[in-house]
């Protein structure tokens, strides 16, 4: 049992958290054995978010006058919260794949760069590219038109020269 200063750090926390307007997600972890939580844990830390497990009642208060308050309708029954501060995909992911291998973790919904997503939502996330297969495919977009000139360049260049060594074969040939 928390004392009620350390409910009160716990609200001051989250409400930080909430305030900062990160992608959360909401599961249900009822049935999951604590090898299994754990397991999922160390997952999403891989993946740049935290798993908690807050009391509802004190997930509500910290959700007040948050983005986060449009999702409390969620925080019931055993309830565990992702916090996704970078990539939601990345962490939509993890869920998804361990949504299959333990069938009694059940996705909720969330919010997501400030749209609320029910299950359906997160499963179409975590379809997406990750943050950084984004960042590659752009950097591959901007890289191909100076390659192509780079390749233009290069062409005119050779096809120069063939030019300038066929007026010296032609030039030789009139010598001789």
């Amino acid at each position: 049992m928390l004392s009620k200063a350390a409910k009160n750090e716990l609200v001051e926390k989250y409400s930080a958290v909430f305030k900062a307007n990160p992608s959360v997600m909401v599961v249900e972890y009822k049935g999951l054995t604590v090898k299994e939580l754990e397991g999922l844990r160390k997952s999403l830390k891989q993946a740049g978010t935290d798993l908690k497990i807050v009391k509802n009642t004190l997930l509500r208060i910290a959700a007040k006058d948050t983005e986060i308050e449009r999702i409390e309708e969620l925080f019931d029954g055993p309830t565990a919260v992702a916090i996704c501060e970078s990539d939601a995909s990345a962490a939509a992911k993890v869920f998804v794949d361990s949504a299959k291998k333990l069938p009694s973790l059940r996705l909720k919904g969330g919010i997501v760069e400030g749209t609320v997503v029910g299950e359906s939502g997160i499963t179409d996330i975590s379809k997406l590219p990750s943050r950084k297969e984004l960042i590659a495919q752009f950097v591959g977009l901007l890289a191909a038109p100076m390659s192509n000139l780079l390749g233009t360049i290069t062409q005119m260049q050779t096809k120069v020269l063939y030019a300038l060594d066929a007026v010296k074969e032609k030039k030789e040939k009139e010598e001789n």
